[in-house]
């Protein structure tokens, strides 16, 4: 049995890296990119410490994701020296989450998770993990009387109130003999559920996104509020001083 040398994250990182290359670079061989995924877990793969491993394709998607959303330092593991504590939420939050939970019987971690953001009782990077922990723990994941009627757990007031904006990935297509990977970028209103505004692109990025953004408040006017994740096509100084 060879010996177990533990890497440091940046090792790690490299190492998930060179898994997930080909789809970032969109060089893989295979049908797609699933495909791909479930050729390279077919066997063990040797881990930088020394170790081979059995890998699921999820594994190799999750790694793909991390990547385009935060680069070579999300995919860098990251411990805790706080484990057992409930270190992402203040007392404020906590508060909060008891009283949605009140409010709204069966409304679900995520939602909990986007109000805490939305409202200031919690930063964006807090992982929704972490309010389901404190769900769990706290016996608080489901409603207890059966006769409370079931409810949208939130919505918007009324149309322009809030609009939702995000990233699909769609599927690869050939132009002019290369594979290249589309994106469909669109922004829907909360309220009503219209679409109002989206668009295919080669690139999920700042840019493209704006110009969906820009395209959709001609048509409808301003929004009070638009709600976005934190990759870099939404989380800049420019869509900040828009």
């Amino acid at each position: 049995m060879p010996a177990k040398i533990k890497p440091t994250p940046i090792e790690t990182a490299y190492f998930r890296f060179a898994l997930i290359a080909p789809i970032i670079q969109g060089l893989f061989p295979d049908a797609s990119a699933a495909a791909y995924c479930r050729r390279v877990t077919e066997n063990p793969i040797k881990r930088p410490d020394g170790i081979e491993f059995c890998y699921s394709p999820k594994t190799l998607e999750k790694w793909t994701n991390l990547y385009r959303n935060g680069g070579m330092d999300a995919l860098m593991p990251h411990s805790r020296s706080d484990k057992g504590t409930t270190r992402a939420l203040s007392d404020a939050a906590i508060e909060e989450t008891y009283r949605l939970r009140e409010k709204y019987p069966r409304i679900n971690a995520v939602m909990i998770h986007s109000l805490l953001v939305q409202n200031g009782y919690i930063k964006a990077d807090i992982s929704v993990r972490a309010v389901q922990r404190f769900i769990k723990a706290n016996d608080l994941k489901s409603a207890r009387n059966p006769n409370i009627k079931d409810r949208k757990a939130f919505e918007a007031p009324e149309f322009g109130c809030l609009w939702q904006a995000d990233t699909c990935y769609l599927p690869y297509i050939t132009e002019g003999g290369k594979s290249r990977m589309t994106y469909l970028i669109m922004i829907i209103d909360d309220h009503s559920r219209l679409i109002v505004g989206g668009r295919i692109f080669y690139n999920d990025n700042a840019y493209n996104f704006q110009k969906v953004l820009q395209h959709a408040i001609g048509a409808y006017g301003i929004p009070d509020k638009l709600y976005v994740d934190g990759g870099s096509p939404y989380s800049n100084e420019q869509l900040t001083l828009i």
